[in-house]
């Protein structure tokens, strides 16, 4: 029912709308007989204009007429459930838990039922020519962008010609190869390229290519006609009798049943190809799979006969090749484009047809416009936006003006350029084959203004709090569905939206009057519409009338004036983020906290705040408070009266108390940090943590509920408890993290000693354990041996010991590890016989060396560690980065033989800014410990000479921060 009733792009607030309806025509409303009849009669004429909206909407050829009825019956949705909800509001409470409509309660229903009278009478007429649309299968593309870039030379594209012969040499060398990157990468050219290529050394070939929403008949159809057409030529027509009537009779069965998807239909299709090929060496090629259940199909009609058969698929969604990897054994090649090969083929198309002065500059500007994930110089937008540059220079006749061409073209021009088409298109692809709830959750991701960073905790919040979604964890689900399908972007652990993607969502919201934007020119553009979210970035006002109908207001950045903002006006908001906004002051928040409706509420960084109005207890239906970064020393104690809130962020803050909470189980989330000191407390309510299953409130043990920054992620934004660093040095793991906190994923831990029993815990019992950090005390007499089993989705390791040798991996060991991680400080040379093992690690894609800084890499013990790592990574399959401290990373296995100066400056930047905010932390740690131990021994010096303690002596000092210095000076370097 979640996604039945949810808010849409396409249904607007008609899902909640309905399941309001329906409540109200419970038993606890007591309600006027005309109201009940009123909302009876609306409910179901609104319960089909939803399914008639969601069936039709993103088809591509609606009239006018169709567009406006869609955007009228959306607008009414809004309408309805803020008055419904006002109209809930006004009745009166009895004791028994039921409302009554009183007499003098004057229902919105009479005023309603005539707007949906009005949507109701045209549903007919739209009911029409949707059937006709989807008769029509109006919702697939005139042409696929796909057939421009097959049976292409490769002479004719860059840099293809050294990919087609390292995919030949993989395909060689592995039985399958999944080929995956975003769309317009140029994963179909290559394919086919290899197709082409190798094609003839098979008995039996075939190559087809997927659409979004596939019949499997044809899908399995188009491989049996090319399969047989191989054999059929290879044989010049003197196929055996036997094997040409099955062929025949298969055929047969085609025509008669390829308008439908039965499991009995598709196993006779299985069975008969599966026969087919079962004694021939075959070739199969799949182009572009959207659904792993697709790829599972096609997969049971390719018979394993050990006659070295060869498949190979290309996908854009990450997890379909991750699990063609760990459940296939399938070889992953990402495929990219380098910014010189960008910089080449834009050139090539430009050659031609732009001369002057900025010809030779046109390339770079290019080549930087389209150089940003998920894209990295694809070479579909590079081949776009150079014929878009070249059309217009010659409709203008001169060099035109690049930036403002550039901005033309990701604002109003993106979907009108006729260049662009085969990009416009490919991203549709992309868009249109989501589930509508994951087309609304995306477009709202371009609320954010253009290359701003956002953290994804924050995200999944605002989604909850516009009714997008209800549960967290349907939330996370939908957002790494996105991720996976490289439509969101990580850096630095936060993430972001590519240019080029959100230009063109951009676009489809608007159609939909989803979102507004305002970041320059006049407010003019606003006016005459119902806006329902904006995204505000100016320096300008907006009148009161463009604010009324808001749901959700982003401000981002320092332009916005403030004075005089009518705050009041905001009647419908239920999201209100401001970020970075330094003239936000407390006045300001008094009329904030007027917002009934209010259910999200964010003031990062506004460093003028410094205390919340006790009138924030009025906003009862609130569920973040975001206060990060503010100058806020002390929460008012109504904060705990708010029975719906959820999400309490104080990191950056002084505030030290948050233990007024009336009920901590209704409080998932206080996200605190330890920027200043390790040692930082903040008093908590107790159940604040508590397990997944409810079973256990276990707090004393804890000085910090999250840490933030440690692996520079955002997991611990949403949900209970999930990062953890266990202070002080422990001989084994503490029993309270065993018995509490096994599903936290991501622990830091510093050990005397691992034992076996410790060893097998973590592996085995913390299964969402993400990162790992193990901290050695002291030096294992033999190095710990990672085995096969456990650890399932482990992706980053990182252990600190003051001596190399500590740990080594057997066959099968942390199947999903990524990234590993070694701090070491000084030692012996290694013995020549030691083996660390990494080329067990299958999933292994980067290591990373770091010595203290009072010690060198060149020491001969960690010299030697080193070489160890080097050799082993030269016989790795995998791609291997390695990193020594703040060298250039050396590369070593598959892709080893090119690493562009881009993507080292790139990667040197974020180890650079990791071991920047590292070695801040360290300083500010050492300096408070040095300081804990001057005062501690100036005061002591003090009354032993018999003098009185100064008056900032260490009993001076704020309890707060003598705990804080105490713990520092009792806890290791």
């Amino acid at each position: 029912m979640e996604e039945r009733f949810a808010v849409t792009a396409a249904t607007g607030a008609l899902g909640p709308v309905l399941v309001k309806l329906t409540a109200l025509l419970g038993d606890e409303y007591k309600l006027h007989e005309k109201t009940r009849e009123d909302i009876l009669f609306i409910k179901s004429e609104l319960d089909r204009v939803h399914d008639l909206l969601v069936k039709i909407w993103g088809r591509l050829d609606l009239n006018v007429a169709c567009k406006d009825w869609m955007t009228e019956a959306r607008e009414l949705s809004y309408d309805m459930e803020d008055d419904i909800d006002s109209f809930t509001l006004g009745l009166e409470f009895m004791g028994d838990g039921s409302f009554i409509q009183r007499e003098t309660t004057d229902g919105p229903f009479k005023e309603l039922m005539v707007r949906v009278k009005g949507v109701s009478k045209r549903y007919g007429k739209m009911q029409k020519i949707g059937d006709a649309i989807i008769c029509n299968d109006g919702s697939k593309l005139s042409t696929d962008p796909r057939a421009l870039f097959l049976h292409k030379d490769a002479s004719e594209l860059v840099g293809m010609e050294e990919k087609e012969e390292e995919l030949i040499k993989l395909l060689q060398k592995h039985e399958m190869v999944c080929i995956v990157g975003p769309g317009g990468m140029g994963k179909t050219t290559l394919a086919d390229l290899v197709y082409h290529a190798v094609g003839d050394e098979f008995q039996c070939r075939a190559f087809v290519s997927v659409h979004p929403s596939p019949n499997m008949m044809e899908i399995m159809g188009a491989i049996l006609s090319q399969v047989r057409d191989g054999v059929m030529s290879a044989g010049s027509g003197t196929e055996p009798a036997a094997e040409q009537n099955m062929i025949n009779s298969i055929s047969i069965s085609l025509s008669e049943k390829s308008g439908t998807e039965h499991a009995a239909e598709q196993y006779d299709f299985i069975k008969g190809i599966s026969t087919f090929l079962s004694d021939k060496r075959y070739l199969i090629i799949i182009d572009d799979i959207w659904h792993w259940e697709e790829w599972e199909v096609i997969l049971k009609a390719l018979p394993q006969n050990n006659l070295d058969r060869k498949l190979m698929m290309t996908t854009r969604v990450r997890s379909i090749a991750g699990k063609c990897s760990t459940e296939q054994g399938a070889h992953v090649y990402e495929q990219k484009f380098g910014y010189e090969e960008s910089e080449r083929l834009s050139a090539m198309r430009l050659s031609e047809s732009v001369k002057g002065t900025n010809a030779k500059e046109l390339p770079t500007l290019i080549a930087d416009m389209c150089d940003e994930p998920p894209f990295h110089c694809c070479p579909l937008a590079v081949i776009c936006l150079s014929s878009a540059w070249a059309e217009s220079h010659n409709v203008q006749g001169d060099d035109g003006e690049w930036d403002t061409w550039a901005s033309h073209v990701l604002d109003d021009g993106f979907l009108s350029t006729p260049s662009l088409k085969p990009l416009v298109q490919s991203l549709c692809l992309g868009f249109d084959d989501l589930p509508v709830q994951l087309r609304t959750c995306l477009l709202y991701c371009t609320i954010y203004p253009p290359e701003y960073m956002f953290y994804k905790g924050c995200l999944l919040r605002k989604w909850i709090a516009e009714g997008f979604v209800s549960q967290v964890e349907v939330a996370e689900a939908y957002f790494d569905k996105l991720a996976s399908r490289n439509l969101l972007l990580m850096c630095m652990g936060k993430y972001t939206v590519d240019h080029i993607m959100r230009a063109f969502l951009v676009r489809k919201g608007e159609e939909d009057n989803f979102i507004a934007y305002y970041y320059h020119g006049p407010s003019d553009s606003l006016h005459g519409k119902q806006i329902r979210r904006l995204s505000l970035s100016t320096d300008r006002c907006l009148d009161e009338d463009v604010l009324s109908h808001i749901r959700s207001l982003v401000v981002c950045g320092k332009q916005w004036q403030l004075d005089g903002v009518p705050f009041k006006a905001f009647k419908k908001l239920r999201v209100l983020e401001i970020r970075d906004r330094s003239g936000l002051e407390n006045d300001h928040l008094v009329d904030v906290c007027g917002l009934m409706r209010l259910k999200y509420l964010c003031l990062g960084n506004c460093d003028q705040i410094t205390e919340l109005p006790r009138e924030i207890g009025r906003l009862q239906n609130l569920e973040t408070l975001d206060v990060r970064g503010t100058c806020v020393g002390k929460l008012p104690t109504e904060i705990g009266k708010l029975q719906h809130l959820r999400t309490l962020d104080i990191r950056g803050t002084k505030v030290r108390e948050v233990s007024f909470i009336e009920d901590p189980n209704s409080l998932l989330s206080v996200v605190v940090d330890t920027d200043r000191f390790y040692g930082h407390k903040v008093k908590l309510p107790l159940g604040v943590i508590s397990s997944s299953g409810g079973e256990a409130k276990y707090r004393k043990y804890l000085s910090i509920l999250i840490l933030i920054n440690h692996f520079s992620d955002d997991r611990c934004d949403v949900g209970p408890v999930r990062m953890l660093r266990v202070a002080g040095r422990h001989m084994k793991v503490p029993q309270w993290v065993k018995q509490y906190l096994c599903n936290v994923s991501s622990l830091d831990i510093r050990l005397c000693k691992l034992v076996e029993e410790d060893l097998e815990f973590l592996k085995t019992q913390m299964p969402n354990l993400h990162a790992l950090q193990l901290r050695f005390e002291v030096l294992p007499r033999e190095p710990v041996s990672i085995t096969r089993g456990g650890f399932p989705k482990l992706e980053i390791f990182y252990i600190d010991c003051r001596l190399p040798r500590v740990i080594n991996f057997k066959e099968g060991a942390m199947p999903k590890l990524k990234h590993l991680e070694f701090k070491f400080y000084s030692g012996p040379a290694t013995s020549q016989d030691y083996s660390m093992g990494i080329m067990c690690l299958s999933s292994l894609q980067r290591v990373v060396f770091r010595c203290s800084e009072y010690y060198t890499s060149d020491g001969p013990g960690i010299s030697a560690t080193i070489e160890v790592v080097r050799k082993e990574a030269a016989q790795h399959p995998n791609k291997i980065t390695l990193y020594i401290n703040d060298m250039d990373p050396e590369v070593f296995g598959s892709g080893a033989e090119w690493l562009s100066q881009a993507n080292k400056a790139t990667i040197r930047k974020e180890i650079e800014e990791r071991e920047r905010i590292r070695k801040q932390r360290d300083r500010l740690y050492s300096a408070a410990k040095r300081r804990a131990q001057q005062e501690k021994n100036n005061a002591r010096g003090r009354i032993h000479s018999g003098g009185a303690p100064h008056t900032t002596g260490w009993e001076q000092l704020p309890q707060i921060l003598r705990s804080c210095l105490q713990d520092l000076l009792h806890s290791p370097s």
